[in-house]
């Protein structure tokens, strides 16, 4: 049962070193140019992982209430924000703005500044549309960072990601090849079928010399890389001169290790670099987070085709370490999300919207034909 006032949340003890854990603290209250959301779904990344172990640097704020985005509904507004967007749908991302009085997402109401809102549609799905930030951010940066280098093909690890899946979505639409490196050789035919360009096994004997002879004919000189361990040297050394590696993650769980390439990186003029969306300009310049974040909303408005999730698994708050333990192993098929705010069948359809009811009476129909059958 709900106590008045008080909500659920999965934080971390900054100070102690403890976590992540759920603990019941207050409801925020609205304050000027904020609101409050009833956060309806929120997507695990690994970056919720590792900041919630205190393995990804420092956290953003404290007491650290766990999750980066989200979607939920808006409940309350403060000072300096239209009343009129209560009871809409909103995705978010706390970080996205600078400013100490922050939430996570893994929450059952945040305080969000009404800047970091986009807006969704009624009729769509907030656990569909819960994660338009931290995956599109990056990959819309990865994109500048490509043209800015004046490539025509990049490369990508963990070519089976939501992010990458999304990626080359975006790179069509911009004239950018991508090459993909995956670990399973049935991951091939799923990939060319999205419009990767090339894709190679990363398992195979011969992956670098192939690797060396398409990123050659295609000019490669970019490469974005979340193993780390030794795929960024694996890249380096197969990448023509003055490459580029970025990583932006550890899914190995090792810090890039590059030593034994330093002389052949002078020689040919390539270079290593940890990429962080939050420290990138899409974030930290005003102008470039304003043209990321209509573009994000004119992908809602046309109905999410580049950047809605395929939920497969959901879990509660309470469930937060079992959506741990699942978001790896099915990462490659979709996302697992948080959801915070529950809600009984009863209640769903009492706010189903017309297109939900069409669906429901539709799928009711299927079932109590295959009874007759």
């Amino acid at each position: 049962m709900e106590k008045k006032g008080i909500m659920k949340a999965v934080v971390r003890d900054i100070k102690a070193d403890k976590g992540p854990y759920v603990v019941e603290i207050p409801i925020p209250a609205p304050i000027p140019n904020y609101v409050i959301v009833k956060v309806l779904a929120s997507p695990v990344n690994p970056s919720d992982y590792y900041r919630s172990h205190g393995l990804f640097g420092p956290a953003p704020y404290e007491p650290y209430v766990c999750g980066n985005e989200g979607a939920g509904i808006v409940t309350e507004v403060g000072e300096g924000v239209p009343k009129d967007i209560i009871g809409k749908k909103v995705a978010v991302w706390p970080e996205i703005i600078e400013t100490k009085d922050k939430v996570g997402m893994w929450c059952q109401y945040a305080r969000i500044p009404y800047s970091a809102c986009v807006f969704i549609e009624d009729s769509q799905n907030c656990e569909e549309l819960c994660a338009l930030f931290v995956n599109p951010l990056t990959l819309l940066s990865f994109v500048t960072l490509t043209k800015e280098m004046k490539c025509k093909t990049i490369v990508v690890t963990a070519a089976m990601s939501a992010l990458c899946k999304s990626l080359v979505k975006v790179c069509a639409t911009e004239g950018i090849d991508v090459i993909g490196v995956i670990r399973k050789e049935e991951d091939l035919k799923t990939l060319r079928g999205l419009g990767f360009k090339h894709v190679l096994n990363l398992t195979n004997s011969g992956f670098e010399k192939e690797l060396k002879e398409v990123a050659a004919k295609t000019d490669a000189r970019i490469a974005f890389d979340a193993i780390a361990g030794d795929m960024p040297g694996k890249l380096l050394s197969a990448m023509p001169n003055n490459s580029t590696v970025f990583v932006y993650g550890r899914l190995s769980g090792k810090a890039p290790s590059v030593d034994s390439l330093k002389d052949q990186m002078e020689k040919e003029n390539k270079k290593l670099q940890w990429f962080s969306v939050t420290e990138y300009k899409i974030i930290k310049d005003p102008e470039e987070r304003k043209k990321a974040l209509e573009y994000i909303q004119k992908d809602v408005k046309e109905g999410g085709k580049l950047f809605k999730i395929n939920v497969v698994k959901k879990f509660t708050l309470d469930e937060f370490k079992m959506a741990f333990e699942t978001y790896t192993k099915v990462a490659s098929t979709g996302k697992v999300i948080i959801i915070p705010n529950p809600v009984s069948y009863t209640h769903l359809r009492a706010h189903e919207t017309r297109h939900d009811l069409v669906c429901r009476l539709l799928l009711e129909k299927k079932k109590k034909k295959k009874k007759k059958k």
